[in-house]
């Protein structure tokens, strides 16, 4: 997917003489990520873990208590709960990085996974799947919020312009100053990558995208935290929103012109 760094200069000026403004994405700062209960519960969701920083996931949202905690691989990865597990009242999970410890027969892995079983006030259990990615850098985000339901109609968070409301399959992402992509335009975006040879289907972004996509349609989840979900880069969501909107304004460019040429 590398072609696409190169194409947000060679898209932005088309054929037909129009310049479309190039938006250069600034740091914002980072704030939780907010995931809606059922999409979590049915996902495998990564959370990015820094070095000398702690990463809460967060259940006060819900009426759901932490009732077990497991990490598959213990040796990069500590973390504590805001209450005793006993208690049946915890409901954050602090994670940090540690340096990578050695334990006599135990398997190791760059990407762990963490599980944790949740118990809510009716009696009934949870299980979620976090993926725990380690990374250098800071991230996007300080923590991981989950969430009984999002309302499609609540307020935009801070820093997030970039986004509509969370309304599923009808979510959008502002690609420049005047134009959002939608839901099928980054799926149309995708298809015309493939078919030009930008990509192709065996680079493992690709069916990261597709699961972006079915997340879209099937949850109340924004654009921006799909693709930070399942570990997508944003501006990779949107270069192929651009890709798509591009085409469609070429395509129309080349039918006015048709028809002008007919019209002599």
């Amino acid at each position: 997917m590398k072609q696409f760094a190169t194409l947000i200069i060679i898209t932005s000026t088309l054929l037909l003489g129009v310049t479309i403004p190039v938006i250069h994405a600034q740091a914002q700062t980072p704030a939780y990520r907010l995931i809606e209960r059922d999409m979590a519960a049915n996902n495998r969701i990564q959370v990015q873990v820094t070095p000398g920083r702690a990463t809460p996931i967060s259940f006060t949202q819900t009426d759901e208590a932490i009732a077990y905690i497991l990490v598959a691989d213990p040796s990069r990865l500590v973390y504590t709960t805001d209450t005793d597990l006993k208690s049946g009242r915890a409901t954050t999970i602090f994670l940090r990085a540690i340096q990578p410890l050695k334990f006599p027969g135990a398997t190791t892995t760059a990407i762990t996974n963490l599980l944790v079983q949740t118990v809510d006030q009716a009696g009934q259990k949870r299980l979620y799947n976090f993926d725990i990615v380690p990374v250098r850098r800071n991230t996007a985000y300080v923590g991981i919020e989950i969430a009984n339901a999002i309302a499609s109609g609540t307020a935009p968070r801070p820093g997030a312009a970039s986004e509509s409301s969370a309304i599923a399959g009808q979510q959008t992402l502002l690609i420049d100053k005047n134009r959002r992509a939608r839901v099928d335009d980054i799926e149309t975006g995708l298809r015309i990558a493939i078919n030009r040879g930008y990509t192709n289907k065996s680079d493992p972004v690709v069916p990261k995208v597709q699961q972006v996509l079915s997340l879209l349609r099937n949850s109340r989840v924004t654009i921006p935290e799909a693709a930070t979900s399942v570990g997508v880069p944003v501006e990779v969501i949107s270069e192929l929103g651009r890709i798509a909107l591009n085409d469609r304004l070429l395509r129309l460019g080349q039918q006015r012109s048709s028809v002008m040429h007919w019209e002599k």
